[in-house]
């Protein structure tokens, strides 16, 4: 059966363009695996309904807004949704009706729903995926990214999804156009003087930063540095930034883009605000210059500016012209030390829709390869080796300490005899899990754990057979043993299904297979 999609999500001059945007970006790579993919948008003025069927999807469009919400009601956001979160279920609902089946996913990205909406949403569809940034209100769901860079990253939404929700945190997960992962190994790191600088805040810049930024650079007269700035076609201030650049002809104007890749990665210093662009400019290593535009974007900018991935100037309301007048001074002066653009580019790869993608259209019968772990796995099993739910299967409870990780690892595979330890992906590249065997006498004993993302979809099977197979062809007709907790039960159906037979029981099953 063809996997089917839903997403809701909304445009407007209030909430921006960033929402569709970053799921525009997921839809097409979705699509792109043969899912089916659909839009439920409200019509609000400035919405992106026309942008998002040009790309192929198909949009349900509900009424524009009719001011139907309380005063003073929850979430915080409410407001923007245009209607009471009961109309707008409903509305919904009857949209996902006329689908002729239950979707696989609905995708919610959307400041004004909350878990009340969910809920009311849940018995039409299979799971639902939440993409948020606040950690504000509660939500019902079964998996929720957060894209962002927080200093309470791991903790923030605690109590505020169900205890069974998987979390995608950080910016590993950023929903990027594809071209910023292909760029990301082409593009060299800063460095030396500043010659191109864009300057972008985004589709709601309704403060008119980009102005304000515009001004602070001409006063410096530098015809020598040229300088991108975008600016919405629909932007009310479109005639005034005309206007600021007619006669400077190293000042270039710039619409509607569809990406802003090619300004970045031409660029040698960004001017812009602290929401989706900073994981862009992050990837492609541009060092930024950063003023915050809603307060939501405030912790992020503190944690790059703490992180020294950006030099965050302040909030909208607290910069002025001079302020943006001298650190543009001081940056150009300074240069760009190679250092801060390497630190950037490090911290993004660009493959969060990959990332993402895998986990919402994954199935049982995905084809599944196996490589021998590298040094660049440490991190990665360490996180899976701390999950509590491995933990919870583990015979040693305790969380693993990093360097007691670190020590061990590197052991295991440096040991080409005694140790093989694996790595299961996707085709695309995307690690699903480990599996790991290790000799004891004669025979190898099994371990493995499922990324925590993809559990509950019936993978671990898939994982174990594709690690033994691999296993098989290196080491033909050797006996292999695993040992399972005795209420472990997915585990121990997925030994009994491979044609393990138990050996003994004491303290832990033990299975036993020859390959």
């Amino acid at each position: 059966m063809v996997p089917q999609i839903v997403f809701r999500t909304d445009a407007s001059p209030t909430i921006g363009t960033g929402h569709v945007m970053r799921c525009l970006t997921l839809a097409g790579a979705l699509a792109k695996k043969g899912t089916v993919v659909s839009f439920i948008c409200r019509e609000h003025a400035g919405h992106l309904c026309d942008l998002i069927e040009a790309q192929g999807f198909r949009v349900h469009r509900l009424p524009p807004p009719d001011g139907g919400f309380e005063a003073g009601t929850t979430p915080a956001h409410a407001a923007w949704l245009g209607a009471t979160w009961r109309e707008d279920a409903d509305q919904t609902g009857a949209a996902i009706k006329t689908l002729g089946g239950k979707p696989d996913w609905l995708v919610v990205d959307h400041y004004a729903l909350d878990s009340r909406w969910e809920r009311a949403l849940r018995p039409l569809v299979e799971r639902i995926f939440v993409i948020d940034d606040l950690a504000d209100r509660t939500h019902d769901c079964d998996l929720l990214l957060d894209q962002n860079l927080f200093a309470d990253m791991q903790t923030r939404y605690a109590s505020k999804v169900p205890a069974d929700c998987r979390l995608l945190l950080g910016p590993e997960y950023a929903l990027l156009q594809p071209i910023y992962a292909e760029l990301h190994d082409r593009i060299l790191p800063r460095e030396g003087p500043v010659r191109c600088i864009p300057i972008s805040f985004g589709g709601a810049d309704r403060e008119n930063l980009t102005g304000r930024a515009l001004a602070a650079f001409l006063s410096l007269n530098r015809p020598d540095i040229d300088v991108d700035v975008v600016i919405s076609d629909s932007s009310p201030y479109v005639t005034e930034i005309q206007a600021q650049t007619s006669g400077h002809t190293n000042i270039h104007l710039h619409g509607n883009l569809p990406t802003l890749a090619p300004l970045m990665a031409r660029a040698d210093l960004a001017i812009g605000a602290a929401g989706t662009t900073s994981w862009e400019r992050l990837c492609l290593g541009l060092p930024a210059l950063v003023v915050t535009l809603a307060e939501n974007q405030r912790p992020i900018a503190d944690e790059l500016h703490r992180a020294g991935l950006v030099r965050w100037l302040g909030h909208k309301d607290e910069v002025s012209e001079q302020d943006i007048e001298q650190a543009l001074a001081e940056q150009i002066e300074e240069g760009i030390d190679i250092e801060w653009s390497l630190r950037c580019r490090a911290a993004v790869d660009g493959r969060g829709v990959d990332r993402v993608g895998a986990v919402l259209s994954i199935t049982a019968g995905t084809p599944l390869l196996v490589r021998h772990a590298c040094l660049s796995d440490e991190a990665l099993l360490l996180v899976w080796a701390n999950d509590p739910e491995t933990r919870q299967n583990s015979f040693s409870p305790d969380p693993v300490p990093a360097e007691d990780h670190r020590q061990w690892f590197r052991s295991r595979i440096r040991d080409l005899d005694g140790c093989r330890l694996y790595v299961v992906e996707t085709e695309e590249g995307i690690p699903v899990g480990q599996v790991r065997f290790e000799r004891q006498g004669p025979a190898w004993a099994i371990s493995y754990s499922l990324a925590p993302e993809f559990r509950k979809r019936g993978l671990g099977r898939p994982l174990l057979k594709a690690a033994l197979t691999k296993m098989r062809f290196e080491y033909p007709s050797v006996p292999v043993l695993g040992t399972v907790k005795p209420d472990n039960l997915p585990s121990r159906r997925i030994f009994e299904s491979l044609g393990f037979e138990v050996l003994f029981d004491e303290g832990g099953i033990v299975y036993r297979r020859i390959l």
